[in-house]
Parts: C-alpha cells; sequence; structure tokens
C-alpha cells in the first residue's frame, strides 16, 4: 500500500466515526464500573499505541530518501502511460503564501513544482541559481529540495532530478510519493536539463558541456557561419548569427528501465537562439524532439529519436505563448501583453481578450491559468497566478501576488498535467 492509499484510507475512516449524542450520559452510568475495567482499558490502550507505532512510518514518509537497492538486479521503475483522470477538486488555491506552501491547481493541471532564483558568482562567473521546491502528493504542500534541476512528470507520481552543480552525469528517476530515488541513470555527456514525455514514460535530456545557467556577460559568443539565403520554405541561416550556449546535443531515456539511448549530437548553430540554457523538449504528440525558436514567428526546429533533422508533425502550429493550442485542439492563446486573447484555429476569429499579461496553461477548454497584475495593475511585475475564462469575464485567484517578479528570491511555477 502506498503512502496515498494509507492516507486516504484513514481519511475515509476518520468520515466515519460516529459520536453518539448520549455519550455524556453513558459516561455518568459506566462510572462506577470503571474500576472493574481499568486492566482491560490499559490493555486496550497498549495495542492502539503500537498499531500507531508500526502505522506512523508508513504514513510519514522519509524525505527525499536514498535511491532504493536493487542489489545487483536489474532497475525496473513502475512507471505507466498517463492517463488524464477527472481531479477530485477542481481548483485548489493558496492566496496567503508567497511562495505557495499548499497545492495549487485548476481543472487538468496543477503547479507540480517551483524554483526561486538569484544571482550567484563562482569563480568571477556569474550563474542563475535555482532553489526547487517540489510537490508532496500524499501532503499536498511544497517541500524544498537540493536538486539543481526538477521536471514533474504527468500524473504528479514521477520526478526526473539533477544534482546541484550542473551539468551533471546522472538522472535521477524519483518517486514523489515515497519520497526516493528509485533509480539513477549514468551518462557520458553530462546533462543540465530534463523533460518528460506527454505520456510520462520517456525523458530527453540535454547535454551541455558547461553550465546551461551562465549569464551572458560570463560566456564567449562564437559567430555561425551563413548558409543559402533565405526563403519563406527554408529561414536559412543568417550570416551574422551569434550563440552563446555549450549545448552539444540530447539523450531520450527510458524511464521504466532507467537506461538512456544513443547519445545525439546537434549543432547549436541550426536554430536562431542566443540563450546560454536551450534546452530541448518533446512534440505534442511525444515522437520527436523540439527546439523551440527564439525568434518571434520563427518555426522551431524538430529531430527525430535518432537526432536526425525532422519535419514538423502533422497539425503543428506556431505557438507565441506557453499555454498554446487548447486541448480539444480549437482556439490559440495569443502572445503575452495586456490584454492578451484567444483566437479561433480554423477561422482567426478572436473569441476573447483577458486581462490578464500571460496565458500559461490551459485549465479545460474554457479557462485558463494566466498570469495576472494586482489591483489596477500599477506595476506589472506585481503579479501572480489566476483562473481565467476564455471571454475574460470570469478570474479567479489562485496564488498570492508577487511583490516583485524580477527582483532575486521570487518564484517561478511548473505546470504539469494531474
Amino acid at each position: 500500500m502506498t503512502p496515498r492509499m494509507l492516507k486516504q484510507t484513514l481519511e475515509e475512516w476518520s468520515r466515519e466515526v460516529h459520536v453518539p449524542a448520549d455519550l455524556a450520559d453513558r459516561a455518568l452510568r459506566r462510572r462506577s464500573r470503571l474500576r472493574l475495567t481499568r486492566f482491560a482499558g490499559a490493555v486496550s490502550c497498549a495495542a492502539v499505541v503500537a498499531a500507531v507505532a508500526l502505522l506512523v512510518p508508513l504514513v510519514v514518509a522519509p524525505r527525499f530518501a536514498p535511491p532504493v537497492d536493487t542489489g545487483g538486479s536489474p532497475v525496473v521503475v513502475p512507471v505507466q502511460p498517463y492517463r488524464q483522470t477527472t481531479p477530485a477538486q477542481d481548483v485548489l488555491a493558496d492566496t496567503e503564501n508567497s511562495p505557495p506552501k499548499t497545492m495549487i491547481a485548476a481543472g487538468r493541471v496543477a503547479v507540480s513544482a517551483y524554483f526561486t532564483w538569484r544571482w550567484h558568482t563562482d569563480a568571477e562567473r556569474r550563474l542563475f541559481d535555482r532553489t526547487w521546491y517540489l510537490l508532496d502528493p500524499v501532503t499536498s504542500r511544497y517541500e524544498k529540495t537540493e536538486w539543481g534541476w526538477v521536471d514533474v512528470a504527468p500524473g504528479l507520481r514521477w520526478a526526473a532530478v539533477l544534482e546541484k552543480d550542473l551539468p551533471v552525469r546522472r538522472i535521477g528517476i524519483f518517486d514523489m510519493e515515497t519520497r526516493q530515488v528509485r533509480a539513477w541513470v549514468p551518462v557520458d555527456h553530462p546533462v543540465g536539463g530534463v523533460v518528460w514525455s506527454p505520456d510520462g514514460t520517456r525523458l530527453v535530456a540535454t547535454a551541455y558541456d558547461g553550465s546551461p545557467d551562465l549569464d551572458r556577460t560570463s560566456v564567449d559568443e562564437r559567430r555561425c557561419p551563413a548558409t543559402a539565403a533565405a526563403t519563406p520554405e527554408n529561414p536559412g541561416r543568417p550570416p551574422f548569427q551569434m550563440i552563446s550556449t555549450s549545448r552539444t546535443g540530447y539523450y531520450v531515456v527510458d524511464a521504466a528501465t532507467a537506461t538512456a539511448g544513443d547519445f545525439h549530437a546537434v549543432d547549436p548553430c541550426l536554430t536562431d537562439n542566443s540563450n546560454v540554457r536551450r534546452d530541448f523538449r518533446w512534440s505534442d504528440d511525444g515522437t520527436l524532439v523540439q527546439e523551440r525558436s527564439a525568434v518571434v514567428r520563427r518555426p522551431d526546429a524538430f529531430y527525430d529519436l535518432d537526432g536526425r533533422p525532422h519535419d514538423a508533425p502533422d497539425g503543428y502550429v506556431l505557438t507565441e505563448s506557453q499555454a498554446g493550442v487548447s486541448p480539444d485542439g480549437t482556439l490559440l492563446a495569443g502572445r503575452d501583453g495586456m490584454p492578451t486573447k484567444i483566437t479561433e484555429l480554423s477561422t482567426g476569429k478572436v473569441v476573447g481578450r483577458q486581462q490578464v499579461l500571460q496565458l500559461r496553461a490551459w485549465a479545460d477548454d474554457r479557462r485558463l491559468v494566466a498570469l495576472g497584475c494586482a489591483g489596477t495593475c500599477g506595476s506589472e511585475f506585481h503579479n501572480g497566478l489566476v483562473l481565467v475564462s476564455v471571454d475574460g469575464r470570469t478570474t479567479v485567484p489562485l496564488s498570492a501576488y508577487r511583490k516583485n517578479s524580477q527582483q532575486p528570491e521570487a518564484w517561478e511555477p511548473m505546470f504539469t498535467l494531474r
């Protein structure tokens, strides 16, 4: 029995507890018999204490315990393909604490983790340093971690974790219920970021030769060579494109067997992107590896699972927001900036405008989790998470407002299907 199942069972028992209306009268009537039953009561009490002593270690799972010891046998992680279910509670909010302490969720998505950030100087290099807080699905609270990178799989059961001082040479498969690393996946090329596939069975791990979190002022930029002249069908490579990344390629990791496939080297000059961190992600259907373009209205790049460049998948839509296309595939969330807008994909018609700053994730086909600003929006950086309808008429606060999201120690959420 997992901690989640045990917790649910105990909650069900507690709901069945029933206090008789005549309890006080019964106590008075039985007072005279108390001496005769004291010994039996003491024995019962001892039994209860013993049962609780056995039960508590199961309920309170060790926090971030060492990896499971398999005794040298092959690792098998009980990862199952993700299946969408209806959440027991549609909306969960924490509007009292910033950063949040208890679970934030709306519809099909949850804030599965978040990080606070600061700038850190190491050997005269300026680094973007994250402190990660990971959801405990048993207690519905966020716990501070020592990981350098975290990504949570759909379903909120498994997380992929990397240790501090990125890049690193192993990837952890972390059980969010038992709080244990179930397996470590070794890699020859150090990695600095990992992302789960849409079905929660695989990972794409991005490799770097140096830190992916260096400030641009701490890296040496280099110029990419030019390619043929650009056309609408082939954007080509600009002659003066500069890059500052140490990214080298990627692995595809099978979570169930905790094994990494072959390393696939990728030329960083193939896309317009001067960011230092340039992690790969998955296409929406999970069949290809995707690299987001950093240039507005420029198509993303795609690769097959063997590292070869690939055409965009069928139905690919160039998106301008984190939310992208609605779950039913009919609506498209617009770019950042108040007011935001949502258009109908088939016609391009604007179906709603919202008084928010950014559209972050679709809660369902008619609502989105967004970033809204406090009060009359005197400062766009004084913002927090809200649930907003497509037509913009309904807005529900989900988190407390950050005083200044551009200042160190501000928190940044990660959204995952639950």
